[in-house]
């Protein structure tokens, strides 16, 4: 018997912690199965996949070519000292070649290339990692989300028993004449607004877990709970933030990445401007037999290697064009990313400015609460005792009804606001 409830306690529990969605669970369900992290990491897959010499045209090509052809023909020859010849014939002409083709110089295009396609998958990495990045940045809002719900729902609890506790006092008062009718019914109105906020923040706690669903891509009606997370262990100085910003920021990164591969679109552009020499071979066999005319057949082997040169003299500007365009690029990408490193600096002063304040109003609001709660329960004492008028137990209820909804509202804003150091950072998915 000892046994067989020990058994159904391990089973209680280990139902209650597959009910139970930590964040870091949520974080890794959201990373295999959201669909925009999905779509990057394909898109990243392809880039990876162009990086090959080939692909940057420093392989040579070498192709196999095959033809068998025929010809129907009404042959009628006069010779010169009188033979005729009136034949219908029939003239069959295969062939075949291997040929061979590399460029061995242009210019060094084809180095340059090669380094874009790099660096193009190396900025697809980027682009991955800020998927990823907002994946978790929005899982983690809306996992705080379903916390501050949750504990707006237990706060609204909490109050409806001081609601409780006053509608029997005043009903009890009301009964042995002691207090007016007026006073119940005002105590049973108030309770019912209150049971009515309940309501709707239990609809909003289960919209809340929806929206997180929907990040998880997991059925909407799926049901869980979450796991407080208030402890605070990110507290770096402003200029470390500044620090790790600049050399960790995901967007940045892909700013600078972007001008990077800008300035190798020059040198391919630059390229064109030189001399192209290629490698070319032509391995050959052709054949033709036929029954009408003068050769009847006609064999040949043979192969024809060579080096070919193209030098650019003009070409209608379009070379000078394109490297003006891609000059007028790499500087459009240079302004872009000053102008993100300003935006970002400033967010991130911002931000950090924002999380300082809210730690001070999180301790504040902590320390209010417990002077409301007190004054809760004193006033609730006094009013059992006819020591005070329902407008001072009433003061006293809405006292600790926007303390606890402040201090909800404080935890929630807390962690937002270091949500938002941990991205801005670029701490949020390291490398």
């Amino acid at each position: 018997m000892k046994n067989y409830l020990i058994l159904l306690l391990f089973i209680a529990q280990t139902s209650f912690a597959q009910d139970t969605l930590t964040l870091e669970n949520a974080i890794t369900i959201a990373l295999e199965k959201n669909y925009d992290v999905k779509i990057a990491q394909l898109q990243q897959t392809v880039a990876e996949t162009q990086v090959f010499k080939g692909n940057a045209g420093m392989l040579p090509n070498i192709n196999f070519n095959a033809n068998a052809g025929t010809a129907f023909n009404e042959v009628k020859q006069v010779l010169a000292n009188g033979n005729e010849t009136n034949r219908f014939g029939v003239n069959l002409t295969p062939s075949a070649n291997v040929t061979f083709a590399w460029t061995l110089y242009d210019g060094k295009r084809m180095y340059a290339i090669y380094d874009r396609l790099k660096n193009q998958s190396q900025l697809s990495q980027i682009q991955t990692r800020i998927a990823m990045e907002n994946t978790m940045a929005n899982v983690m809002a809306a996992y705080y989300e379903i916390m501050r719900q949750k504990q707006t729902v237990r706060f609204l609890e909490t109050i409806i028993k001081y609601y409780e506790e006053r509608l029997n006092i005043t009903d009890q008062r009301w009964q042995f004449g002691k207090g007016s009718k007026l006073d119940y019914l005002q105590s049973k109105t108030d309770l019912g607004t209150q049971t009515s906020l309940l309501v709707q923040a239990k609809t909003d706690l289960k919209n809340a877990k929806v929206a997180l669903n929907n990040l998880l891509a997991r059925e909407p009606n799926t049901d869980f709970e979450v796991q407080e997370v208030v402890a605070l262990t990110f507290d770096p100085s402003q200029e470390e933030l500044r620090n790790r910003a600049r050399t960790a920021n995901k967007t940045l990164l892909a700013f600078r990445k972007a001008t990077d591969i800008t300035l190798i679109q020059q040198r391919e552009a630059q390229g064109l401007k030189l001399p192209r020499v290629t490698l070319n071979a032509n391995l050959g066999y052709s054949l033709s037999k036929t029954n009408a005319g003068l050769f009847l057949y006609n064999q040949n082997y043979g192969l024809s290697p060579g080096v070919g040169l193209t030098v650019p003299i003009f070409n209608g500007q379009i070379i000078r064009r394109q490297i003006q365009t891609s000059k007028i690029n790499t500087e459009i990408a240079r302004t872009q990313e000053q102008d993100w490193i300003i935006q970002m600096e400033n967010d991130l002063v911002r931000a950090y400015n924002q999380y300082q304040t809210d730690k001070e109003i999180l301790k504040l609001e902590e320390e209010y609460n417990q002077v409301a709660e007190e004054n809760m329960k004193i006033s609730l004492e006094k009013f059992r005792l006819g020591g005070s008028t329902i407008l001072e137990i009433n003061e006293a209820q809405r006292s600790l009804n926007t303390s606890l909804n402040r201090l909800t509202n404080a935890r929630f804003n807390i962690k937002i606001s270091e949500l938002q150091l941990l991205r801005l950072s670029g701490e949020l998915v390291k490398e």
